[in-house]
């Protein structure tokens, strides 16, 4: 054999090796089957030259050295001193535009570790429906890299944001009317910050979506902490749970149930951070770390195509007739307004303070209090020196007792729970129902429904009206049903699943701000889909115990310092208050934990007394801290809602949606097997 012949031999073996190797490592993805799988042509050979509607960045500097490196600083666009042309030919990426373009754009930004080519059979695919495809390198990546490591993460996701704005401006100016985007992981984190940071991007599809860098680094698989995770005035540059809050444009999260890397509850965290967007929905995929194109293209395709956004049939503010000023959801603090009756408008940088406190069966394992008329007696005298203590510092008890507290406040006509409410605290309701799903054969949620209804049926004949507030009862397959949907319990707001939530999943209950529960099942905490809001759903959840992983309860029957797991979370809480949010924190204890002797019972009140005194009253001195009731939580953050919707509705010339009680099944989520 020649030795020309042995020469293209050889260069054959070595294009062959590197095709496999492209595929191994993902760069390269092989279809599969599916009924959602497209059928794109095939991806361009990696040695293709460029046609009249396709160009390359320069795998060289404009000086003919090597490609550009990223820097601290954003790439320079329009002014900022530089030529537009010039800004996006320094970035090494592809751009092509199909001979029958639609006159849309689309940008694609890859994860750690890829490369603008890792988009090659996603932009065949795009480019086939008519839109013109732009990939890019992130900086330290592709041509500018290598990826050095997490510190240099806040210099790679502002300049990537900068650059992704950048391009969008550079598309627009190439003729693009409208542009769009589709991101995946690391690149979701950049395209989040770019979204929130102004960049025009009309439409974007975030893949394996997260919010909260230090939820991802505590909880995902992403390697050590980073020196600036420390830094909040960094973290508020970079991270989207800060950034998105601003996007008013349309945007679709993609989350993978099993995550393991960045966690399906970072990416929940992206979605409920979207609270200005046009138009935001949640697609959960039976997936791990991974979106190829077959999982998100048909979402994409209709996303895409789609005019405007959807118009919302039914929302809980508008089942409940939630009342706003005339003027609430207009985006301004006008006349009349204040943050109590126009929270949207008028945002206010204060954390809601509550206490709950649980009202057992009995007092521990003693009799139940409906079968002892002194036992009954000493936890209701109890139960009044508390409410007093709290009162003594303008605080307010959120009481949840079980039915037979209730029954006994009726039975031996001491009406207590009564008298709180006209003093200004809160009481609902407790369903143990999980403790005696098994005992009872609890199976249905006809059946689980029935205890839950009993007790709120208790509750009310002590109250003389019908409580709105539950704790626990949460075990439904469909937990809508406790809150305002056709043949449901009609609660409006539900607390107390922190405890049992860290119990199943080992992770702190890292939530500041209410939602409305979506119509899933919580019986198995760890499916992270009942922490989405859904504007339709049932309930209001309202969170407590910030990041607390330590004790849910507090009791200082043995002294000690029994307030120091609440205290560290509430300084937490107090560090993470987001004005543009209803923000909420609370802590909890047992009627029980409050003292079976004099002896108990007084150094309990004098340590609640001192915590108040020391830790809490000060905060409300300065106007950091309000103290509220759940049902007073609740309603504010319904209002909160309320005046949100409208000021989307109103910039898309959306009507009110004044939609009447449903069934709660018609949330905006989809599980793509």
């Amino acid at each position: 054999m020649s030795r020309g012949a042995l020469l293209l031999l050889a260069i054959l073996l070595l294009a062959a090796v590197g095709a496999a190797l492209a595929v191994h490592l993902g760069l390269v993805r092989l279809g599969r089957g599916g009924a959602r799988t497209p059928e794109p042509s095939p991806a361009p050979s990696p040695t293709k030259a460029p046609g009249p509607t396709e160009t390359q960045a320069p795998t060289q500097g404009p000086g003919g050295g090597k490609p550009p490196k990223p820097s601290p600083f954003p790439t320079e666009g329009p002014g900022g001193g530089g030529d537009l042309e010039s800004a996006i030919s320094a970035i090494p990426h592809v751009y092509r535009v199909p001979d029958q373009w639609n006159g849309r754009a689309i940008i694609f930004v890859h994860g750690l570790g890829g490369s603008k080519e890792t988009w090659e059979r996603d932009m065949d695919a795009f480019e086939d429906l008519g839109y013109a495809v732009f990939a890019f390198d992130l900086p330290y990546h592709g041509e500018r890299g290598p990826f050095p490591g997490g510190e240099v993460l806040p210099d790679l996701i502002r300049q990537g944001a900068s650059e992704i704005a950048l391009i969008a401006e550079y598309l627009r100016a190439q003729g693009a009317s409208e542009v769009y985007l589709v991101s995946r992981s690391l690149g979701s984190i950049v395209s989040a910050v770019a979204l929130g940071g102004g960049a025009r991007i009309d439409k974007a599809e975030l893949l394996l979506a997260s919010a909260d860098l230090r939820y991802v680094f505590t909880y995902g698989q992403v390697g050590q902490w980073p020196s600036w995770l420390d830094d909040d005035s960094v973290l508020r540059g970079i991270d989207p749970l800060y950034l998105l809050p601003n996007y008013e444009g349309r945007v679709h999260f993609h989350c993978g149930l099993r995550d393991s890397l960045l966690t399906p509850e970072a990416c929940v965290k992206a979605y409920n951070a979207a609270i200005r967007a046009a138009e935001r929905e949640i697609i959960w995929h039976d997936r791990g770390h991974s979106m190829p194109l077959e999982e998100y293209f048909d979402d994409a395709r209709e996303f895409f195509a789609s005019d405007s956004p959807s118009e919302l049939r039914r929302t809980l503010v508008s089942v409940l007739g939630i009342e706003i000023p005339a003027n609430g959801g207009d985006g301004v603090c006008g006349p009349g307004e204040t943050w109590e009756n126009s929270p949207f408008d008028c945002p206010r940088p204060v954390l809601i303070v509550a206490f709950q406190l649980h009202v057992e069966e009995g007092p521990g394992k003693a009799v139940y209090y409906d079968q002892d008329r002194a036992t009954f007696e000493w936890y209701a005298e109890v139960l009044d020196r508390l409410a007093s203590t709290f009162e003594a510092h303008g605080a307010k008890l959120s009481v949840q007792t079980e039915k037979n507290f209730a029954r006994a406040d009726v039975l031996f006509n001491r009406f207590v729970l009564r008298d709180l409410v006209s003093r200004g605290h809160g009481v609902g309701v407790q369903s143990h129902m999980g403790h005696h799903m098994r005992e009872l054969g609890l199976t249905t949620d006809a059946q689980k429904l029935a205890y839950t209804r009993e007790v709120k049926e208790a509750v009310a004949q002590a109250l003389g009206m019908e409580p709105t507030n539950l704790g626990g009862g949460f075990e439904m397959d469909n937990v809508c049903l406790l809150g305002a949907v056709r043949g449901g319990l009609w609660f409006t707001s539900m607390t107390a699943v922190e405890k049992p939530y860290h119990q199943r999943t080992g992770k702190a209950p890292a939530w500041l701000h209410p939602w409305i529960l979506p119509p899933t099942q919580m019986i198995d905490l760890s499916d992270p889909r009942w922490l989405a809001h859904d504007d339709s759903g049932g309930l209001v959840y309202i969170p407590g115990w910030f990041w607390n992983s330590g004790d849910f309860e507090v009791d200082c029957r043995s002294g000690g310092d029994c307030f120091r797991a609440a205290t560290e979370s509430l300084m937490r809480a107090l560090s993470s208050v987001d004005e543009r949010f209803v923000n909420v924190w609370w802590a909890s204890s047992h009627l029980y934990q409050t003292g079976a002797s004099e002896d108990e019972v007084r150094r309990v009140l004098q340590a609640y007394d001192r915590w108040m005194s020391d830790v809490v009253d000060p905060l409300v001195a300065d106007g950091r801290v309000v103290w509220m009731t759940f049902d007073e939580v609740a309603q504010l953050y319904l209002r909160w809602e309320a005046e949100r919707l409208r000021y989307i509705s109103s910039r898309l010339g959306q009507a009110e949606v004044l939609g009447a009680a449903g069934s709660g099944l018609d949330g905006g989520f989809r599980l793509l097997a």
